[in-house]
C-alpha cells in the first residue's frame, strides 16, 4: 500500500506537472521527474528535466507557530537538464535549450497557480537563487560519480506544513473597556465598566490608483461604527437595520461578503452581495442624508449569523471585495475593505 499523500508531496508533485506543461513535455520528448540527479542521471532514452528539493527551511515571518497551525516553509530545488544527442543537436545544446525553457517559464509566471490540498488553497512565489561554484560543488559532490550538467537553483516560498487538526480561530474582539477595583478580591468580579469600539476615522478611498481598496462602516443611530453588540432579546437589535456607508469608485461594483463565527469557527456565510460605492470618502463627522435607493446601502434582512442552539454568543464579519488583474495575463488580486463586526449574545 502506498504511502499517504503530505502537503510537501502534493506541492512538489504540482511544480513538476507545472514544468512538464510549460516545456511540453510530452511532445518534445522530455521526461519532467522528482529526484536526486544521481537516480536519472544514466537514462541516455530521452531528454530530462530533474526536480531535487534538497533544502528546506522555516519562513523567518512566524516567531512562534502553535502545533494546530501552518508551519510555512521555505523550499529550495535543483533544476538539471540532462540532453540526448538528437537530430544533429548535440546533448551539451540540448541542456541549454531544456534549462532556458525552464528559466523562461519561472520568468514569466513568478506566482504559480493554486494548489488545493484539501479544503486549503495554497499558492507559491518562484525566487531564482543565484548560487557560487563552491556551493554547486558542494550538491554535486554528494551525487556520486554523477557528471555535474548545466542546473539552476530556485527558491519556492512558502510551503505549508498542514496540522491534521487545525486550530478553531477564536472570536473577535469587537470593543474594549477597563474598570478600576480597590479590592483585590473583586479582581474576579463581572466585568460592568463602559466599552468602546474603534474610532472610525476619515478615509478617502483614491479611486485614480486601479488597486483601490474600498472602505465600509456601518451607519447606526446617526454615528459611523465599525463594530456593533446586540443582545438578541433586545429591542435594539429587533429594529435593527443593517445599513452601511461603502466608499469608493461608484462606478465599480463590489461585492459584500459575510463570515460567521460560531463554535465551529470562521466560516463563509451565503453568496456576496454585489453593490455600488456611494463615494470616496468616508467622514464621520459629515454624514450625508439619506438618499432613497443609492444611501445608505440597507442589506436585507435576516441577518446571515444567529446564535446555534445551546450557545450563547456569535459573531459576524462583514468586508467589500474587489478582484483586480494587477499583472496583465496573471490571475486576479482580491482586494479586501476593511472589516466590519457584529457581536451577538443572550444573557438568559
Amino acid at each position: 500500500m502506498p504511502l499517504p499523500e503530505s502537503s510537501l508531496s502534493i506541492i512538489c508533485a504540482a511544480i513538476g506537472d507545472f514544468v512538464r506543461n510549460g516545456v511540453n513535455a510530452a511532445t518534445n520528448n522530455i521526461t519532467v521527474s522528482i529526484a536526486a540527479p544521481a537516480e536519472v542521471a544514466e537514462d541516455d532514452d530521452q531528454h530530462r528535466i530533474n526536480l531535487f528539493f534538497y533544502r528546506f527551511e522555516p519562513a523567518g515571518i512566524q516567531s512562534a507557530v502553535r502545533p494546530d497551525e501552518f508551519w510555512r516553509m521555505r523550499m529550495f530545488c535543483l533544476i538539471t537538464s540532462f540532453g540526448i544527442d538528437e537530430d544533429d543537436i548535440p546533448a551539451g545544446e540540448n541542456d541549454l535549450r531544456m534549462l532556458g525553457e525552464v528559466m523562461r517559464i519561472f520568468h514569466q509566471q513568478p506566482v504559480l497557480s493554486a494548489v488545493n490540498i484539501g479544503s486549503v488553497s495554497v499558492r507559491l512565489q518562484v525566487v531564482f537563487t543565484p548560487v557560487t561554484d563552491e556551493q554547486i560543488n558542494q550538491i554535486w559532490s554528494t551525487q556520486s560519480d554523477t557528471v555535474y550538467r548545466p542546473s539552476v537553483i530556485y527558491e519556492l516560498a512558502l510551503m505549508p506544513v498542514i496540522p491534521s487538526q487545525l486550530r478553531i480561530e477564536p472570536p473577535l474582539v469587537g470593543s474594549l473597556g477597563h474598570q478600576v477595583f480597590g479590592d483585590p478580591a473583586q479582581r474576579y468580579a463581572g466585568f460592568s465598566g463602559s466599552v468602546s469600539g474603534p474610532r472610525v476615522p476619515l478615509q478617502r478611498v483614491n479611486i485614480a490608483n486601479p488597486q483601490w481598496a474600498p472602505q465600509i462602516c456601518w451607519i447606526y443611530q446617526d454615528s459611523c461604527v465599525h463594530t456593533l453588540s446586540f443582545d438578541v432579546d433586545s429591542p435594539e437589535f429587533a429594529s435593527f437595520s443593517p445599513d452601511l456607508w461603502i466608499a469608493g469608485d461608484s462606478g465599480e461594483p463590489v461585492s459584500l461578503i459575510w463570515e460567521i463565527w460560531d463554535s465551529d469557527g470562521w466560516r463563509q456565510a451565503g453568496a456576496p452581495q454585489i453593490v455600488s460605492p456611494f463615494n470616496d470618502t468616508i467622514d464621520s463627522m459629515q454624514i450625508p442624508a439619506p438618499i432613497p435607493g443609492l444611501f445608505p446601502e440597507t442589506l436585507p434582512l435576516p441577518l446571515p449569523v444567529a446564535i446555534p442552539v445551546g450557545e450563547n454568543a456569535a459573531q459576524g464579519l462583514l468586508y467589500a471585495a474587489r478582484n483586480v488583474v494587477v499583472i496583465e495575463g496573471r490571475p486576479a488580486v482580491e482586494i479586501r475593505s476593511n472589516p466590519l463586526l457584529i457581536s451577538l449574545y443572550r444573557t438568559t
